[in-house]
């Protein structure tokens, strides 16, 4: 069955065109186009038309690249936290339905947090020890602390990165007093995270999405991005941490492997990695490729399984 995946993010929409069977999943294509679906609609509490209007141009690609793969037989759009916090979101999903077809759904954040669990799961082997995976967003983060089998505690925060753009609208270069003024809030909203990471002891951390993939592709430049998941060594990324907060828009977007989707975004999820990193006494941290779209793959995956058995 060849199924296309949609996870419209409130940056980025993205597409997972892949072949599922019932003992493998076979991913054929990949595709990320910018929307900014989220943009000005968290203050105003709806989203946008301009917004709405580049969002139909970037589903438009999307449409076009489904029909040129041909065969889909099944798309699936999941909706974030953008189109759930909008007043307008639900009309929305039913105006993208209406026009081109897709079945979408507007997901809760505890949703989202175990499609990104079961995501990341594929991306590398995870044992029986427990893991803390933090997923990156322009309107939320999820926070989860699983190990192969359990999900332990899973938490989403209004913590993304367009929210805290427009919420703190930093200087650029950002000024060492709003960097204050940013990490006093986030450690205060993360209160629960530091608290569950106290209870559960996780070692290692797996990011995904968003600010972790522009992070592994300005750390390791020559990365051919093959793997699905990548070790981050700290220190290095500590040093590429201090030279994201010097620097003014011009000078990232010169940066090898800087994404000019993110370039506006990645001092503060560099922000929000080292505070994440800092108080959840983290010592190990691997990037995964592989989040929300992959998550939904494997689980289409894994209903085929139970069907066979039933059969």
């Amino acid at each position: 069955m060849k199924v296309a995946i949609l996870d419209l993010g409130t940056n980025v929409f993205n597409l997972l065109i892949t072949e599922i069977e019932q003992e493998s999943c076979k991913i054929i294509k990949v595709a990320k186009m910018p929307s900014f679906i989220g943009a000005g609609g968290f203050k105003a509490g709806r989203l946008g038309s301009e917004a709405m209007s580049g969002s139909l141009k970037a589903l438009e690609e999307i449409k076009d690249i489904i029909d040129r793969e041909g065969e889909v037989t099944l798309i699936k759009g999941f909706a974030t936290s953008a189109f759930r916090d909008a007043e307008n979101g639900s009309e929305f999903a039913r105006a993208i339905h209406d026009r081109f077809g897709f079945d979408i759904e507007i997901i809760s954040g505890e949703r989202e947090a175990e499609l990104i669990c079961k995501g990341i799961r594929e991306s590398l082997l995870i044992w029986d020890e427990k893991v803390l995976m933090c997923d990156i967003g322009g309107g939320s983060n999820e926070l989860i602390i699983a190990d192969r089998e359990r999900i332990f505690w899973k938490r989403s925060f209004n913590l993304g990165m367009l929210r805290l753009r427009e919420q703190f609208l930093p200087s650029d270069p950002v000024k060492m007093e709003e960097i204050e003024m940013i990490e006093n809030y986030l450690e205060k909203e993360l209160q629960p995270l530091f608290d569950a990471c106290t209870e559960h002891s996780p070692g290692l951390m797996i990011g995904s999405s968003g600010s972790f993939d522009t992070l592994r592709e300005l750390l390791y430049a020559d990365d051919d991005g093959s793997l699905p998941a990548k070790e981050i060594d700290i220190a290095r990324l500590e040093k590429l941490h201090q030279k994201l907060v010097l620097s003014n828009r011009e000078e990232r977007l010169k940066m090898p492997g800087m994404s000019p989707i993110r370039v506006d975004y990645m001092v503060l999820g560099s922000i929000f990695v080292q505070i994440v990193l800092k108080n959840c006494k983290i010592k190990e941290l691997y990037q995964s490729s592989y989040s929300l779209k992959e998550g939904y793959m494997s689980e289409l995956a894994a209903q085929l399984r139970n069907q066979k058995k039933t059969d």
